[in-house]
């Protein structure tokens, strides 16, 4: 007999367990428990017996919530849930495909960081039709989801082996290329660049997105600040003066965070700085609060929304008319720079 596993909470017997024990994935079992017809006798009658032996009772919330979308639900996993730019679009994505009779269930995996299993059962336990990885960095999460792989799998904003032609791809480079270029047009040319700790894979875009501009412009690229403090207020204005001790020289600092951004602006207010006149700053993602800030802070935009209904739109095409896609051209989806006061 296999080794099972238990939940320490409840003691309860998982439907990861009954898929290793009769050893077929998760969603087969999920599709014999609740759709029996979908599935072969001689499956159903393998799977019926690890069931018995393991004594598994199924999640009963867990059916509730799938009787109730009509097993209509797709889950969104993700580890971008509190960015300014991913709840544009996560909520445009849930909008749209509500429209249309679909639930959404939105996991964040940061919590579950080496405990894939756990999340897969989690996320099995749904009779899902659907699942969406957004900004997942996870590889090993990846696999494990592809190796289960019954229904459709859609991988935004990173790129992944394991999803060949099933991604939409957003470059995050393009758009702090465009800010820029954008700042030295505007006639400055000793320019820095704060980062503070965020996603590998985001930090990696924007800083070649700057490094990009630069070079073209035969800009020296030596002014760079990484901090591994959060991408927040208090950062920013933590580490204003060490930029500007190191870098005295500095006529414009662009931010990779529009958090960072208004950080360096209240600390430039306590030190009488003038922004834009001997410091402009620039932050990155065009947070509603970088509206009303003193002075209003020059950023750039993401299409998250347009985004959020174009990547609706090429599931909702999936499911519905079961037409597959092979590449997704996000070109018409240009970020906008929002030229403002600090600047």
């Amino acid at each position: 007999m296999q080794d099972t596993k238990k939940r320490r909470s409840t003691g309860q017997i998982t439907l990861f367990d009954v898929a290793k024990y009769a050893g077929v994935g998760t969603m087969t079992v999920s599709r014999a428990l609740r759709t029996p017809e979908r599935v072969s006798d001689k499956l159903r009658t393998k799977i019926q017996s690890a069931v018995d032996a393991l004594g598994y009772r199924p999640n009963v919330a867990a059916s509730l919530l799938a009787s109730a979308s009509s097993n209509r639900l797709i889950a969104v996993i993700t580890s971008k849930i509190y960015d300014h730019s991913a709840k544009i679009l996560l909520n445009t994505l849930q909008t749209t495909l509500a429209k249309q009779g679909y639930t959404t269930l939105i996991i964040e995996s940061y919590h579950y960081y080496k405990r894939e299993s756990q999340l897969l059962d989690t996320l099995y336990s749904h009779n899902l039709v659907a699942v969406l990885l957004f900004y997942v960095e996870n590889d090993e999460l990846i696999r494990q989801i592809v190796h289960h792989k019954t229904i459709p799998i859609m991988n935004i904003g990173i790129q992944s082996e394991e999803l060949t032609n099933t991604d939409v791809g957003l470059d995050d480079s393009r758009a702090m290329h465009m800010l820029t270029e954008h700042v030295i047009k505007k006639g400055y040319r000793h320019i820095g660049l704060l980062c503070a700790n965020q996603q590998h894979h985001l930090f990696q875009q924007r800083l070649h997105g700057w490094h990009k501009a630069m070079l073209a412009y035969h800009l020296p690229t030596d002014r760079i600040i990484n901090a591994a403090k959060p991408a927040n207020f208090s950062t920013g204005s933590e580490l204003l003066p060490d930029i500007l001790l190191n870098w005295p020289e500095l006529d414009a600092l662009i931010c990779t965070t529009d958090e960072l951004a208004c950080g360096v602006l209240y600390e430039c207010q306590r030190r009488h700085i003038r922004v834009p006149y001997q410091l402009a700053v620039c932050g990155f993602g065009d947070n509603e609060f970088s509206q009303v800030s003193f002075p209003p802070l020059t950023t750039v935009s993401l299409p998250s929304k347009q985004i959020g209904e174009y990547t609706a739109t090429l599931l909702l095409n999936q499911l519905e008319a079961d037409i597959d896609y092979n590449e997704t051209d996000l070109s018409q989806l240009s970020p906008e720079i929002k030229s403002r006061a600090s600047l």
